[in-house]
Order: C-alpha cells, then structure tokens, then sequence
C-alpha cells in the first residue's frame, strides 16, 4: 500500500532528498546511520523506554527513505546497493523485533511469531522473484507498513496509560494486557496473514506458468 505512494511521497521529500545529496555523502552512509538507530531502539524497546526507541524508529526510518532517494539522485543506484540496503533491512528487523521480544508489554510467544512473520515476509518475495515471478509485492503488511504500524502503537502507548484495561481473556490468569499488548498482537496476525497472501499468490503464479510450460514440451 505505501509502496504504490512512494513516488508522490519522493517528490514530496526531494528538496531534502537533495540536501542531503549536495552535502557529498555517500548513500550508504544513510543505510548504516538507519542500521545504528534501528539497533538502538531495539536496545531501548527491551528496556521499556518506549519514548526514546520512538524518537530513533522515526530518525531510522527517514534514513532508510532517504538513503534510496539520493542514490537515484546522485545516479549511484546499484543492483550490489540494492543487495546491501536489502540485507540491512532485514537486521534492522531483527535488532527492533527482538527487543520487544524483551520489553515488558509483549509476550515470548507474540514477540517470536512477529520475528519470523516479518523475516518469512521478506523471504517468500525474494524467493518468488527469483523463481521469475513478477509484482510479488503483495500483501497487507509490507515492511513499510508493519514499521508505520508499530510507530503508530508506540505512539498511542504513549498518549494512553497502559493501566485500567484487562481483557476478558486474562480475567482467569488475574492479569492485565497493555493497550501496546493488544495492538501488536493484531499487527502480528496481519504480517502472518501477509506471508499466506504471498505463498497463495507465488503458488498460483507458478501454477500458471507450469501449465504454460507443459503444452509446450508435448
């Protein structure tokens, strides 16, 4: 979804994009700053310091904005760019989800089921498109939307207090759930139904392909 909004927000965003490409630094640069700051709220998500892992998922995600824009600015962009930006994005996942596998809101459970949800939803794609299948960019919860979502729960957590809401479901066990608990619990069942809508997709895709292929051979 934010991906088919992402050019009108590029041209939103050039006159920064282009700040930032005169100052001569070199786009890779941005992709390691973003690295460095999604390491650190993962560090301070574990710590319960929702506030300060806010500030750096906000600055970390403006890098990883930023760094794509000036490489196509500067004419830089490369197949070896794009591998690295991707890799990068995949241990910014990790060093984030895993903290919050730490932090007090989330359960084990929740917080393990986001960490493979959001690596198999990488993974599903880059394996159908090296299979040969085209626009396998689908899904609900892409990367960009599970990063807005879970800005947007830290946020909320933060303007709400956590206290005074038990749901039903912990009456028995005589302990409350976070407002926080609640909402990642939703946007990790839309990154695992995310990977289902990318397997059910590339499965189709092959499907169709291998009947293609089968008329031809006879």
């Amino acid at each position: 979804m934010i991906s088919q909004i992402r050019e009108p927000l590029t041209k939103i965003a050039q006159p920064i994009i282009i700040f930032f490409a005169r100052l001569g630094i070199h786009p890779t640069v941005f992709t390691v700053i973003g690295l460095l700051l999604s390491i650190a709220a993962g560090v301070f998500l574990a710590l319960d310091n929702f506030l300060v892992a806010f500030v750096l998922l906000w600055i970390g995600g403006a890098m990883d904005f930023v760094d794509g824009g000036v490489a196509r600015y500067l004419k830089v962009d490369s197949k070896k760019g794009s591998f690295f930006d991707s890799v990068i994005d995949r241990v910014s996942d990790i060093a984030v989800f895993v903290g919050i596998i730490w932090s007090e809101p989330v359960d084990g459970v929740t917080g393990t089921i986001m960490v493979a949800s959001a690596l198999m939803v990488s993974y599903v794609r880059a394996k159908g498109e090296s299979m040969g299948i085209q626009r396998m960019a689908v899904g609900i919860m892409e990367r960009a939307e599970r990063w807005l979502g879970l800005i947007i729960l830290i946020f909320i957590s933060l303007l709400v207090p956590n206290q005074g809401f038990v749901a039903p479901i912990y009456y028995i066990a005589g302990e409350g759930i976070s407002y926080f608990s609640i909402g990642y619990m939703v946007l990790t069942g839309l990154c695992v139904i995310t990977v289902i809508q990318r397997f059910i997709y590339a499965s189709i895709q092959l499907t169709k392909s291998e009947e293609v292929e089968e008329p031809q051979q006879s």
